[in-house]
């Protein structure tokens, strides 16, 4: 479940190696075009599989891929999920988008354990300019720079869990 760049190499091969199927690769690959991607900066996010609906695979998604980071409290702490609980799932899915063009594509052939969603991002015809694409996707959290002068509307922030 590792996210992966396809700059320089064809998208096809990338999920390749994230083991989809020949078949399945075939799938999305008609999906994203069919949407208007460009295959060619197209970005691996993840593969979940869920016995439930897709709404709950994007829940699922955005549950383990994005952390809340405040300031000064532990990511253990209780807080955090109190936190996570306000965040308004749909919205932030529908933000996600409509500014990075993520997408999420459900594979054809379902097993006894669930149907497997797969989350893909980049440009598109809805969304032809991707927001900062490399602050969503590849900066983990020892990349990420601290502000110098703490800023109180900065106390907290949602960013991808590496």
């Amino acid at each position: 479940m590792g996210r992966g760049l396809a700059h320089g190499r064809a998208f096809e091969f990338v999920l390749n190696e994230r083991r989809v199927s020949e078949k399945d690769i075939g799938w999305v690959l008609s999906k994203l075009d069919s949407q208007g991607y460009l295959l060619n900066e197209c970005h691996y996010m993840a593969q979940i599989l869920s016995k439930e609906s897709e709404a709950k695979a994007k829940e699922i998604f955005i549950n383990r891929y994005f952390v809340l980071n405040m300031k000064g409290v532990s990511s253990e702490n209780k807080l955090n999920d109190c936190f996570q609980e306000c965040i308004d799932k749909k919205k932030m899915w529908t933000l996600l988008e409509k500014n990075f063009g993520v997408i999420c594509i459900v594979l054809p052939d379902a097993s006894k354990n669930g149907e497997t969603y797969l989350f893909v991002c980049g440009p598109n015809k809805k969304c032809p300019e991707v927001s900062n694409i490399n602050s969503l996707m590849f900066l983990s959290s020892n990349e990420t720079k601290e502000p110098k002068k703490q800023n109180p509307l900065e106390m907290s922030s949602l960013r991808l869990a590496g």
